[in-house]
This record gives structure tokens, sequence and C-alpha cells, in this order.
């Protein structure tokens, strides 16, 4: 529960980023959430507040893609691309 709480906010759209070039488009996070969100996804260590206090964060996976998932979206996307959908 507490872990749903912190992280329901970075579904909103004002902690995405969007580009877009004549080659394609990126959605991302802001480089402040990305920081954050990256050292929860892999637990890494970090400070905890302005004072400089750090600790070790647990690994809390907000988005995992087995290898499985990605071979079968990579699957998809080319046969979108080359119109066998």
């Amino acid at each position: 529960r507490i872990r749903r709480q912190m992280f329901a906010k970075l579904r909103t759209a004002r902690f995405f980023k969007a580009r877009g070039t004549a080659e394609g488009a990126v959605i991302g996070f802001t480089a402040a959430v990305s920081r954050i969100a990256s050292v929860h996804q892999f637990g890494l260590r970090d400070r905890v507040n302005k004072a400089g206090l750090e600790t070790d964060y647990p690994a809390r996976e907000l988005l995992g893609l087995t290898a499985e998932d990605e071979a079968l979206i990579r699957d998809l996307a080319a046969a979108h691309l080359a119109g066998r959908e």
C-alpha cells in the first residue's frame, strides 16, 4: 500500500517529458523523477535529505519485462512495421 502511494503520482502527465523528431518520438520521466525511479528500480544508494544523509535502497521494481516479454514486443513491432499484423 505504501509503495503504491509512493509511486502513484509518477503516472501523471506532469512528470513526463516528450520529444519528437522526424525519425521518431520519445516519452520519458523528467530528470529528477528519472533519478528517483532508477534508485528504486535498481536498489542504488541515494541521499535521503538535503543535509547529505545517504542510504542504500532495496530494489523495488517499478517496471519489469522478462526476456520473453521483450521478444514478443519486438516481434509484434516488426510484424506491424512489415504490414503483417
